[in-house]
């Protein structure tokens, strides 16, 4: 009875040993490696400076009470309005980002130190340049802005190793957006304010000039006859006193008007949660840390492990191509010794 014939086995496809015989033979290097970087991290992390965080949530108001009604005035004319510059919380996340905002907080002195600013306190360092996208950058890594789209409220946080800097910075970069987002609402009420005392300037002005216009006719002219031209010009003055009063008397009203409406639409931010007298400690998630670490490094000395082994091997090889790479890389300092021999 003849044996069996067996054939000899062909890879085919995909295949795992591969990849696992490298990972497995360099296994305790791979171990090792990834408990030292892991530890290394763990260790970084726990040494690192505390820092703080400096948290205060704000919500911007203002009066829709105008805006209401003469939006409803509109949708029955069958007509869109332009309410112009309105108060909303991302206009007041765009100020609190802002470079006007940031390099001003930035650039300004710490209390009871004159000569240092804020740029030098959070670089550790005295900064020469006057470079506003610079400072606005450097503030940018410590700032966090949050914003609830349901309710409005807009979260600020400052972290800095530094807690009383990071309360001086909270305060100063919600104050000074606070002030910026108040004058440019309200810009457009100014400016009717403005243009509504000019007019009242104006009325006043011709008013004047029409009681001097009485008057001076009136002194020369002691007596006037009925139905006599002097009567008629007496009278046409009069009838400009009485129209300059009327004109007076409105813009006044509208000036008054003006007042009340650019005190209503003057915007106020409400800080809702105000800062700490304490400030909280930012975690620093050593375990977490040393976690991610341990997979990234585990990952990354795999791939290693396995594009050395294929290297290798690859070099082993007498074709023209695997030459022509040892040739080169002989020239390289301190590779002749690690190649293969040809």
């Amino acid at each position: 009875m003849s044996a069996p014939n067996s054939d000899p086995y062909v890879e085919e496809g995909f295949d795992a040993l591969r990849f696992l015989t490298p990972l497995v033979e360099r296994r305790r290097f791979i171990i090792v490696s990834v408990v030292v970087v892991s530890l290394a991290v763990g260790a970084i992390a726990a040494l690192m400076p505390r820092k703080y965080k400096a948290e205060l949530s704000l919500t911007p108001v203002i009066s829709t009470k105008s805006t209401s009604a003469l939006g409803g005035i509109a949708a029955l004319a069958g007509a869109t309005l332009n309410t112009g510059y309105q108060l909303t919380p991302q206009r007041m996340v765009e100020l609190l980002k802002s470079r006007g905002v940031l390099a001003g907080v930035g650039m300004s002195p710490i209390p009871g130190h004159p000569s240092e600013r804020v740029i030098d306190r959070v670089l550790g360092e005295h900064y020469d340049r006057n470079d506003q996208e610079e400072v606005t950058k450097q503030l940018t890594k410590i700032l966090d802005v949050v914003t609830n789209k349901e309710t409005g409220t807009i979260t600020v946080s400052i972290e800095h190793k530094d807690s009383a800097l990071s309360r001086l910075i909270a305060a100063r970069v919600v104050d000074s957006a606070s002030q910026k987002f108040v004058r440019q609402s309200k810009a457009q009420a100014q400016q009717q304010r403005m243009a509504q005392e000019g007019r009242v300037q104006q009325a006043a002005a011709q008013l004047a000039r029409a009681e001097e216009e009485l008057r001076q006719f009136n002194f020369s002219n002691r007596v006037a006859p009925s139905f006599s031209v002097a009567a008629l010009d007496r009278d046409r003055l009069s009838r400009n006193i009485t129209v300059a009063e009327q004109v007076y008397q409105q813009a006044i009203g509208d000036q008054q008007a003006a007042y009340a409406h650019e005190l209503e639409e003057t915007p106020t931010v409400v800080v809702q949660d105000p800062l700490q007298e304490e400030l909280p400690k930012v975690r620093k998630r050593i375990i977490m840390k040393t976690a991610i670490a341990g997979v990234v490094s585990f990952v990354l000395i795999c791939g290693w492990v396995l594009l050395a082994d294929a290297t290798g091997r690859r070099l082993t090889r007498a074709d023209s191509e695997s030459l022509r790479f040892r040739e080169a890389a002989s020239h390289l300092p301190g590779v002749r010794r690690r190649l293969p021999p040809g």
